[in-house]
């Protein structure tokens, strides 16, 4: 009934105040304001979700990686409450799609890596594949990026600085190139591996494409919700130190160092510590 006959544009409550609304919470307990009310149930609800994970079979098994993904999930519960909404941008996307190329990559050389062991094993290495030599490609990129800075450096008229400017380009696109390159036989070797190597690099590729899986589902999870809202203003930091310190998390995988500046003040909570309805009354 309250947008009954309203623009879209026109508030909701249009005849209640901030005031007024604080006025009726102090009302109801002394010192609860609308603020005191949302972190309160923002800091409850990340402390009940971090405390659900950590009762799971199999939590103290998991890396301190597959941990921060359970806090960020517990994060994203406290961002949806409080609707901190965010547009996913073109470039959000693009990030996407790029990570899942190269998670397509990682997979294929996998793939690639078990059959140079299953040759090696077999006894038949003569067409392993080996990595190609990059330093023509390399030093051809570098002079190509010494000769746009110095066409910028010098360019006057209007034609020189549109030539300086495409050269710039160009060295761009073929140190994109080197890069790919690089990325593209990263799982190979300059020289036939032994059979040890190979498996060595087997076990590190299939970490590599569980981390990959884990920071993509993690991207699209929270690409529609601010994650860094709810930290700096709503969530008591106690509740995310005392989790990192029982759970053997570094602080850093949770608090960026400018929230690990400005929450300095609760790093030395103990490991056990909790949010309460009391600590909530004390802002």
């Amino acid at each position: 009934r309250f947008c009954k006959k309203k623009k879209s544009s026109e508030d909701v409550f249009d005849d209640l105040t901030p005031s007024d609304l604080n006025a009726h919470l102090k009302s109801i307990m002394d010192g609860l304001t609308a603020k005191v009310f949302r972190t309160y149930n923002a800091s409850k609800t990340l402390q009940d979700e971090l405390l659900k994970t950590e009762k799971r079979a199999g939590w103290k098994r998991l890396t301190a990686a597959e941990k921060v993904v359970e806090y960020n999930n517990a994060n994203r519960e406290v961002a949806i409450l409080c609707n901190h909404q965010r547009s996913v941008s073109k470039a959000q996307e693009a990030a996407l799609d790029g990570l899942g190329t190269k998670l397509e990559t990682l997979k294929s050389q996998k793939k690639v890596l078990k059959k140079i062991l299953k040759k090696i094993t077999s006894g038949d290495d003569a067409k392993i594949p080996l990595k190609k030599d990059p330093t023509k490609m390399i030093e051809k990129a570098t002079k190509a990026a010494e000769k746009a800075k110095n066409m910028k450096e010098k360019a006057k008229t209007k034609e020189e600085k549109i030539a300086a400017t495409e050269a710039t380009e160009k060295s761009k696109v073929m140190k994109k190139a080197v890069a790919e390159a690089k990325f593209t036989e990263m799982h190979l070797w300059a020289t036939k591996p032994n059979k040890t190597q190979v498996i060595k690099r087997i076990e590190m590729w299939t970490e590599k494409i569980k981390k990959m899986e884990m920071n993509i589902k993690h991207k699209d999870d929270n690409k529609e919700v601010s994650l860094g809202t709810s930290k700096l203003n709503y969530m008591d930091p106690r509740i995310s130190v005392a989790w990192c310190k029982r759970n053997e998390v570094p602080i850093e995988k949770v608090f960026s160092k400018t929230l690990r500046d400005k929450f300095n003040w609760s790093m030395a909570v103990p490991p056990d510590w909790e949010f309460n309805e009391e600590i909530a009354k004390q802002g």
